[in-house]
């Protein structure tokens, strides 16, 4: 993960991940940010930094991952050909699966 701090770039491992990092997403509106990888977990970052939620489902590894342009949802794609779905806890407690 990269970020501009004045004229600097800082780079930034998303250190939860044991595999390689597919794709990763702002969630719109928001700093939440997800990755998704071949280790199998969605993670969830607050501002791309906190670890706020780790999210599971594809034996395969996920390929690929987007946010619902309301916030309420994020689909990741499986290697194996999965489609998974998680919604937005009512009762703040992070992401469930739909």
């Amino acid at each position: 993960m990269w970020s501009k701090e004045d004229l600097e770039w800082d780079a930034r491992v998303l250190a939860r991940h044991e595999d390689i990092v597919e794709s990763i997403q702002f969630q719109p509106n928001t700093h939440l940010l997800a990755s998704a990888g071949v280790d199998g977990w969605v993670c969830l970052w607050h501002q791309g930094k906190r670890l706020t939620q780790m999210l599971d489902g594809a034996n395969g590894g996920f390929s690929c991952l987007s946010w619902h342009p309301q916030e309420l949802q994020l689909a990741a794609g499986g290697k194996n050909g999965e489609l998974i779905i998680w919604s937005k806890g009512t009762r703040g407690q992070g992401f469930g699966r739909r």
